[in-house]
C-alpha cells in the first residue's frame, strides 16, 4: 500500500516574529526620557571642563612669563606697550611655550604690559554660553565674576 504524505503550511494562529508599532514607540519614548536626563549632565561637565582648561592655561602662561622674565633680566615679553598676543608669541618663539596657546571662544586675555601681568575675562557678547566656573551647574554672571578673580 502506498501511504499519502500531507504537506501542511505553518499555522499563523500564533504571534508574528516582528515587533508591534506600540512596542517600538514605547522603546523610543524610554530612550528619549533617558537622553533628556543624561545630555544636560554632559553639557554641564563640558562647560566645567572648558573653564578648568582655561584656568590651567592661564596658570601655565603666567608661570612661563615669570620664567622668561628671570632669564631676561626682568624685561617684559612682547615689550612695554605690547599686547597679550605679542607676549605669548615671544614666549612661543623663545621656547617657553611649545605650541600655540589655545583660547576658548569668549575668553579674552587682559595684558598689563607695564607690569607683565596676564589676566583673563569672559565676554558673553562673543560667546553667550558662559562656562560653569563656580561649579554650581549653570553659566551666569557669577561665573563671569569668578573668572575675573583667576
Amino acid at each position: 500500500m502506498i501511504k499519502s504524505i500531507r504537506f501542511t503550511r505553518p499555522c499563523k494562529c500564533g504571534r508574528s516574529q516582528g515587533f508591534t508599532l506600540i512596542e517600538i514607540l514605547i522603546v523610543v519614548v524610554i530612550l528619549g526620557i533617558l537622553a533628556a536626563i543624561i545630555i544636560p549632565q554632559f553639557a554641564s561637565a563640558q562647560s566645567a571642563a572648558r573653564a578648568t582648561a582655561m584656568r590651567s592655561q592661564l596658570g601655565t602662561v603666567r608661570s612661563q612669563i615669570a620664567s622668561w622674565q628671570v632669564q631676561h633680566g626682568g624685561q617684559i615679553p612682547g615689550g612695554i606697550g605690547g599686547t597679550a598676543d605679542e607676549a605669548i608669541d615671544t614666549l612661543i618663539s623663545d621656547g617657553y611655550l611649545t605650541r600655540t596657546v589655545f583660547r576658548s571662544p569668549g575668553f579674552v586675555w587682559i595684558w598689563d604690559s607695564s607690569r607683565a601681568e596676564l589676566e583673563i575675562e569672559y565676554d558673553p557678547s562673543i560667546d553667550p554660553s558662559i562656562p560653569d566656573a563656580d561649579g554650581d551647574g549653570d553659566g551666569d554672571a557669577d561665573d563671569v565674576a569668578v573668572i575675573r578673580t583667576w
